[in-house]
């Protein structure tokens, strides 16, 4: 199998690089954030000068629980998993919010496992020593992400 859907080659191995979906950038997500803030404040203070007070503190609430799902977003926004296969060594590199981990599997022990109890995912593992992959690519599409590693391995 020379061709492959979801690895590319590199100079003497494999590699898939698997990345979160973010279909917006985060220049229009923080416009969005600032509509919505403004539209909320217009609303807050409206009703704040017709004498209803407590309205303005819950659009105080709902920008402040607006402004965090905003930073959750921008914090992972860059996740991915890259995993590469070398004659020797596999390499798993899981990047997640500001944590970067990389682990190095001798290859010659190394086994593959689809976990059918943790949501089809890809378990790499050499004696104790677990990995998973697979966080970043569509459920149904698992199954063939596994049997193209395990080809090339």
């Amino acid at each position: 199998m020379a061709n492959s859907v979801f690895a590319q080659r590199v100079d003497n191995g494999w590699e898939w690089f698997l990345k979160r979906n973010c279909s917006i950038s985060p220049y229009q997500l923080a416009g969005i954030f600032l509509l919505l803030a403004i539209i909320s404040l217009t609303i807050g203070v409206s009703f704040y000068v017709m004498g209803a007070t407590l309205i303005l503190p819950y659009c105080f609430l709902e920008i402040l629980v607006l402004f965090l799902a905003f930073l959750y977003n921008a914090k992972h926004a860059n996740d991915y998993e890259k995993l590469v296969i070398e004659p020797n060594i596999i390499r798993l590199i899981n990047k997640n919010g500001d944590l970067e981990n990389t682990t190095e599997l001798n290859r010659s022990f190394s086994k593959l496992e689809q976990l059918a109890d943790h949501r089809n995912l890809i378990m790499i593992s050499q004696g104790a020593r677990e990995v998973y992959f697979g966080n970043h690519i569509h459920i149904n599409l698992r199954e063939r992400l596994y049997r193209e590693i395990r080809v090339k391995l």
